[in-house]
């Protein structure tokens, strides 16, 4: 289409401008694309251009205004998370609100419709910007994911969502997308009312400008093709028992969920609550006064920080995995649980992959498994009937080694034994390309003792999922010295491909994470020895902030599976490292957690029944108080000081690495930022002081790491 007219000033900057605005047959089009940016945010930059269009857009007649993405796959991406935690004080971001909320009145005020044309992610900011549209479009792309995921950085919407979108579909909705930080599909958005229709990327103008033809919305609710029971609780929440009815209830789920740790759930939920009850200016101000007082907060400094984080971890993981080669084809060596779960994984990700195991018995097991998974991505939407089928094509199983003579990368994934291993690599080698590469999925064996019987040491690398692998979002790639640059790429790239969050860590037992967890679990099997009961310790865990206490986390794991662990650890790291004797006892028993119905817990078909009290005859125990901060304190700084031994190691030097690995991997405590920001937070003074403290009652285990003594000494921190 011909420009009749372009608003741009002829002598701007225009790798400066954020975006254009086109005037085509009566129509405008506002193109948002910040320069330099792989997507857009709503910037101080982007608004303070965006506010100078509507003076123009104010006076002009057009016949509507469409606002659109430059950028392919992305409409906007939210708000500049950067600029938000670079400002100085709480005035600065109450600036950064007041013209926000001014920009979208504006917009929304427009005498003639807006509508907003979405392609690719319209989260955050990005969905506030077009909630003050009078109608919404979106592409049916994969890359269109919807949302409002500000409590997941310990913030609530600030700009309108928490009143805008309540009034569009309802409070209930409103509330259960807001509160989890859900993305949704454009189908979803299209069923719930949040947009008005959806179209094929390649239709969106047409869309857009169909849309556009309705003219201004009326004013109320669309709330979309929701059920009757969605209608009836919005109708609930806005008479005078709706405080008990929903608002209560969503407050139970938020305290159920989070355990009281993250505030900013609630204060969504007060917003809500306190807005609809006013009009939409006063809402917005009421909106602005929360979320500045979350916005200073240590949660949201914690949750930002962590964002920023997983960024530089992402980014230098996408570096290093350029540099690898193609992978098509891949096996995995094993079709237990983990196998099982990376075969899915990969073949969810597009990858054809063989999967192999002894009997076809066990084969069997594996490819249910795998064909469960993919079942629950149906039934919650996420593939239809010919996805699965085709995603399920491309796993073939087999008993023998034939098949892996045209692959490319290979996952073994079998019994944690070191002959084993060898055993299973060599019989690999004889049957396939000289170049293939073998990641092995191993807890704590070092790499370099399984690369050591390879005829290509080069090829064999570490690939260490995290159970259950389609939930855990860590992988952590271990480096022996022998390993090529081109093998480390590949591994890299083909973890990145499957959605991971990549850490590359060097060679040694237990690796990093399974390192420093070791202790950890330790330690609370040390204050169940010295008289705490079982729930006693996994209570206070948890109320610490762990998702689930130490006890629990072993028996899933296995207690088989965590003893002979701690047995390879103490072979390298001495009596530092040991388990209590006692629960030697208990592998005597065959106790091996949930999977065999009997641990620290009964289990009944595999749901939790309560502590067995047997385990406390087993330890030979007696009941003594341990209070619960103890319990979490002896806890975490044993964790601490393992993380400390491992940088001192060189296993693992970066503080970012360090503190998303442990958040991603094992679940530590977002909220509190990392353990190395805890330890930063708390001051290494005092980190030293209270594990002198623990070495004097508890002996050795507790010596401060060096590297934590020096630090304390000379004021350091780990993060800058």
């Amino acid at each position: 289409m011909a420009r009749s007219k372009d608003s741009e000033s002829k002598s701007a900057d225009a790798t400066e401008i954020p975006g254009r605005l086109q005037v085509e047959e009566g129509i405008a089009w506002l193109t948002i694309d910040l320069p330099g940016k792989k997507v857009n945010t709503l910037s101080s930059v982007f608004m303070a251009w965006f506010d100078q269009r509507l003076t123009e857009l104010a006076t002009a007649d057009h016949q509507a205004l469409i606002l659109r993405s430059g950028k392919p796959g992305t409409f906007v991406a939210g708000a500049d998370i950067e600029e938000l935690k670079a400002a100085k004080d709480v005035a600065e971001v109450q600036e950064l609100l007041r013209l926000g909320h001014a920009m979208l009145l504006r917009l929304s005020a427009l005498p003639y419709p807006v509508v907003a044309a979405i392609d690719g992610a319209c989260l955050g900011g990005g969905l506030e910007l077009a909630l003050a549209a009078d109608w919404r479009v979106a592409t049916e792309s994969p890359k269109t994911k919807i949302g409002l995921p500000e409590v997941q950085l310990g913030l609530i919407p600030g700009l309108g969502g928490t009143q805008r979108l309540p009034r569009l579909i309802g409070v209930p909705a409103a509330l259960d997308i807001i509160l989890t930080g859900k993305q949704l599909t454009a189908k979803k958005a299209l069923n719930l009312g949040i947009v008005d229709e959806i179209c094929h990327p390649s239709s969106l103008s047409e869309a857009a400008l169909r849309v556009a033809a309705r003219g201004k919305r009326k004013k109320g609710k669309s709330i979309g093709k929701q059920g009757l029971a969605a209608k009836v609780g919005d109708l609930l929440a806005h008479s005078p028992l709706g405080d008990k009815v929903v608002y209560d209830k969503a407050r139970s789920g938020v305290q159920k969920q989070t355990k009281g740790h993250y505030p900013a759930p609630f204060a969504a939920i007060e917003v809500i609550q306190d807005g609809l009850g006013m009009s939409l200016e006063k809402g917005l101000e009421r909106e602005s006064e929360a979320f500045v007082e979350l916005v200073v907060s240590d949660v949201a400094k914690n949750l930002m920080g962590i964002f920023f984080m997983k960024n530089a971890v992402d980014a230098r993981a996408a570096a290093l995995a350029k540099k690898g080669r193609p992978v098509e084809r891949a096996a995995v060596l094993g079709a237990g649980l983990m196998g099982a779960g990376i075969a899915q994984g990969l073949a969810y990700k597009g990858y054809s992959v063989a999967l192999k195991d002894r009997d076809f018995e066990s084969l069997g097991r594996g490819v249910h498994y795998v064909a469960e998974r993919f079942e629950e991505l149906r039934k919650r939407r996420r593939y239809n009937e010919v996805q699965v089928k085709e995603a399920m094509a491309r796993l073939h199983p087999t008993i023998e080694y034939g098949p892996l003579e045209h692959v490319d990368f290979v996952v073994e994934a079998v019994f944690e034994d070191l002959k084993v291993k060898r055993q299973v690599l060599a019989e690999t080698e004889a049957a396939a390309p000289v170049d293939l590469i073998f990641a092995t999925n191993t807890s704590t064996i070092p790499i370099a003792d399984i690369a050591s019987g390879s005829r290509n040491p080069e090829n064999v690398i570490g690939m260490h999922f995290f159970s259950p692998v389609h939930k855990m979002p860590l992988l952590e790639i271990i480096r022996h010295p022998k390993v090529s640059e081109k093998t480390l790429a590949t591994t890299v790239a083909v973890g990145r491909a499957m959605g991971k969050t990549v850490i590359v860590v060097e060679d040694g037992p237990g690796f990093y994470v399974n390192r420093v967890l070791g202790p950890y679990i330790q330690e609370a099997l040390w204050c169940l020895t010295e008289g705490a009961r079982i729930e006693e310790v996994d209570a206070a865990l948890s109320r610490w902030g762990w998702p689930v206490g130490a006890l629990t986390l072993l028996d899933e794991v296995g207690l088989d599976v965590g003893y002979h662990a701690a047995k390879v650890m103490a072979e390298h790291f001495g009596d530092r490292l040991d388990m209590p004797s006692a629960l030697q006892n208990l592998i005597d028993d065959g106790r091996k957690g949930r999977k065999g119905g009997k641990g620290f817990y009964l289990y009944d078909d595999g749901e939790r029944q309560g502590p067995d009290p047997k385990v406390y005859d087993l330890l030979g125990w007696t009941e003594s108080s341990v209070p619960a901060d103890e319990i979490s304190e002896r806890c975490w700084l044993q964790m601490l000081n393992e993380v400390a031994r491992a940088m001192e190691d060189q296993i693992i030097t970066n503080p970012e690495d360090v503190d998303i690995g442990i958040i991603f991997g094992v679940g530590f405590p977002a909220f509190r930022g990392g353990i190395l920001r805890l330890a930063d937070h708390v001051g290494l003074e005092r980190v030293v002081e209270r594990l002198r403290h623990w070495e004097s009652l508890k002996g050795h285990r507790f010596t401060p790491a060096p590297m934590l003594v020096e630090m304390a000494r000379t004021g350091a921190t780990f993060h800058a």
